[in-house]
C-alpha cells in the first residue's frame, strides 16, 4: 500500500534525460501503471520570438508534430501505452491546470529540464509548478549528464 493508492500521478516530460528519471520514478511510486498522466507542454510562439521565423506551421500542426515527438519518446524507454496530454502555454502554469484537472494525487518533476538560459530568462518551470500544483509535488534533483 503507497500513500497515492488510487490516485494519478502526473509527470511532465520535455523528453530529456532529466524527465524520463521522472516517469521512471513516478512508475516505482505508481500503485499501477495506468495510474500515470504524461504532460507535454509547448510554448506559444508569438510573431517576435526568433523560432516563428523559422516555422511554417499553425498550432495544429505542431500539436501533431509534438504528440508524434512524445510517443516516439514513450516508445524508446518502454513506456508507450502511457497517456499523454499535449498543451501549448505556459509549461508551470499548464502542469498544474492538469492536475487540478484530472484531480491528481501527486506531480513527480525533475529540478531542471533542457535549457539553462530558458530557465534564468522566464524562471523555473519547477518552481511555478511546486507554486501552482494542487496537490504535492515531488522535486527530483539527480545528476545526470544529459
Amino acid at each position: 500500500m503507497t500513500w497515492f493508492q488510487g490516485k494519478l500521478i502526473v509527470v511532465p516530460t520535455d523528453m530529456s534525460d532529466f524527465s524520463f528519471y521522472a516517469l521512471e520514478t513516478a512508475c516505482r511510486i505508481a500503485e499501477r501503471r495506468d495510474f500515470i498522466r504524461v504532460i507535454h507542454v509547448t510554448s506559444v510562439l508569438e510573431p517576435i520570438d526568433p523560432e516563428a521565423a523559422w516555422i511554417v506551421a499553425d498550432e495544429p500542426m505542431r500539436i501533431e508534430q509534438t504528440r508524434k515527438g512524445v510517443e516516439e519518446f514513450l516508445i524508446s524507454h518502454d513506456c508507450g501505452d502511457l497517456p499523454f496530454e499535449i498543451r501549448i502555454g505556459n509549461a508551470g502554469t499548464e502542469i498544474a491546470d492538469y492536475a487540478a484537472e484530472i484531480h491528481a494525487g501527486l506531480i513527480v518533476i525533475p529540478s531542471h529540464g533542457r535549457g539553462v538560459l530558458t530557465r534564468l530568462l522566464l524562471g523555473s518551470t519547477t518552481d511555478r509548478v511546486v507554486h501552482l500544483a494542487p496537490c504535492p509535488t515531488l522535486v527530483l534533483k539527480k545528476d545526470v549528464n544529459p
